[in-house]
């Protein structure tokens, strides 16, 4: 069944013809019959095809469909043509996993707790919510998911700010590896930067209080923003094939209340990237 493309509008103008609205704001004058163009425009947001559009909009419907303004309900199920379930793991103990977990939709299969890699293994998609970064724990994680073909996404926290992915997917996205390979390629003091992320891993082995500080964690509405990133990225992966944010690390300053964007390309497949002190792989 045809359906608008989300971000089109179609409607009358002001001079008695018609005008189609596309997402990046650009107008496209339409001419033809206001009853043929009406009837469109209720088949388009919803209503079953008048007979004017079976008699005569068959060229009208075919346009429309060229130009990106409609699609068919199949459009948007190619990733999940059988409506198989979606197992999703959170692992995270912090508001933004909780946000995480109490936002995903009610179709999702959820599952909490520490990840190994059995549920790496049996999960469509991983969401791992840290405070410090875990370094070594998610180069383990990135392995698993490679192994298995698992698409996982992240969060941690760096000084006040909060940093999201790049959601990995094997095969098609940077992974962990890349994403921390790249950024201490770009460091200014390398050496210390992973001397940083060492002392960050050993005070999470120790797991006890004041083996690091305490993690300015958000409030609700800041949790919900950040886990509504997060999940944004999973369903656009989950039906259309590809993250919202693909490659592209984001950071998000509630302080500001402002979210960048960092391209982190994947690193040469000669290319190794460089090893934190005591790291697991």
């Amino acid at each position: 069944m045809d359906r608008i493309t989300p971000g089109h509008h179609l409607y009358p103008g002001p001079d008695g013809s018609w005008r189609l609205s596309s997402p990046d704001g650009r107008f496209t004058r339409i001419r033809g019959p206001h009853e043929l163009l009406s009837a469109a425009r209720k088949h388009a947001y919803g209503a079953a095809a008048p007979a004017v559009l079976n008699e005569n909009g068959r060229a009208l419907l075919d346009a429309l469909h060229a130009r990106g303004v409609l699609s068919t309900a199949a459009d948007g199920q190619a990733c999940d043509p059988d409506g198989a379930p979606w197992n999703v793991h959170i692992e995270g103990d912090d508001p933004v996993a909780h946000a995480v977990a109490a936002l995903l939709p009610p179709t999702a299969c959820v599952a909490t707790g520490p990840l190994d890699e059995e549920a790496v293994r049996v999960a469509d998609s991983v969401v791992s919510s840290a405070g410090w970064l875990p370094d070594a724990r998610w180069q383990q994680i990135d392995g698993w998911c490679k192994r298995h073909s698992t698409a996982w996404h992240r969060c941690h926290v760096e000084g006040l700010r909060f940093v999201l992915g790049p959601l990995s997917v094997p095969g098609s996205t940077v992974g962990y590896a890349d994403t921390r390979g790249r950024i201490l390629a770009a460091a200014d003091l390398p050496d210390e930067l992973a001397a940083h992320w060492a002392y960050l891993d050993q005070g999470h082995a120790a797991g006890a209080t004041g083996a690091l500080p305490p993690v300015p964690w958000p409030g609700a509405a800041v949790a919900a923003v950040l886990a509504g990133l997060l999940i944004e990225d999973l369903l656009r992966l989950r039906t259309a094939g590809a993250p919202a944010a693909r490659n592209v690390q984001l950071v998000v300053d509630p302080s500001t209340a402002t979210v960048s964007r960092h391209l982190v390309l994947p690193l040469p497949l000669t290319a190794g990237a460089p090893e934190t002190p005591g790291a697991a792989g």
